[in-house]
């Protein structure tokens, strides 16, 4: 944990370890500087989670992780493994992705699993279509001891409200719909990634027939900072 965030954390100057709540709302201000230089140029790799569930402070984990790296335009590579939550998976959930305890039970626990993610991502910049959730997800095992994970994070959700403003649907299904992407395996971590790197780029390509030079002036004109630690501390 950074000496910056530590004294975010200066609630706690007690010496009280924080509530997870607490942590993720401090942690959600955080923000990794962006590189400089044109916009597809820049190293990516775009990732999906699948979860337990959706309320991250409440006790929601990581059960599946993919991720692809985006090198101009193209996918090169791809990383993708289960993760056991240490907990079990609602059968609400697994209706939504099809992950059951069985199918976790011999998965590397989030430490380890995490571990082979940062391995993976390098110093890229990291891509998710909701990011503040993904953020959250990864920030929470952190909390709960597996390794920090310190790169920029931008949402290709938030870019998209950006672009079209007057758009009702942002989800992954309508974009890619409107876009013409095909969702190979929705609902899975890998499939998602693929399909939201497909996206970003055509994002990106449309944010540079704006003007947008490098990745700076996308997270400043689309209010990415904020939007992502306000959607952060939701979750």
């Amino acid at each position: 944990m950074s000496g910056l965030l530590r004294r975010a954390l200066g609630v706690l100057g007690n010496g009280l370890r924080p509530s997870l709540r607490e942590f993720l709302r401090a942690r959600a201000h955080f923000h990794a500087a962006l590189p400089s230089g044109p916009l597809i140029a820049q190293r990516y790799v775009v990732f999906d989670l699948e979860s337990t569930g959706l309320d991250v402070s409440a006790g929601d984990r990581v059960i599946s992780i993919g991720a692809v790296r985006l090198r101009d335009g193209d996918i090169r590579e791809s990383f993708t493994t289960l993760v056991n939550p240490a907990r079990s998976i609602p059968p609400g959930s697994i209706r939504y992705h099809g992950i059951t305890d069985a199918m976790v039970a011999d998965a590397p626990g989030a430490a380890e699993a995490l571990q082979g993610f940062r391995d993976f991502i390098g110093d890229d910049v990291l891509i998710a279509h909701n990011a503040g959730f993904d953020r959250a997800l990864i920030y929470a095992e952190e909390f709960r001891g597996a390794p920090a994970i310190g790169n920029p994070f931008l949402c290709s959700l938030i870019t998209s409200r950006w672009l079209d403003p007057a758009e009702e649907d942002h989800s992954l299904d309508g974009l890619c719909g409107r876009a013409g992407i095909v969702i190979a395996g929705r609902h899975q971590a890998l499939g998602d990634a693929e399909a939201t790197a497909a996206l970003w780029v055509s994002l990106l390509a449309r944010a540079a027939a704006r003007g947008v030079d490098d990745l700076a002036e996308l997270a400043r004109r689309a209010r990415m900072t904020a939007a992502i630690a306000a959607a952060a501390e939701h979750f």
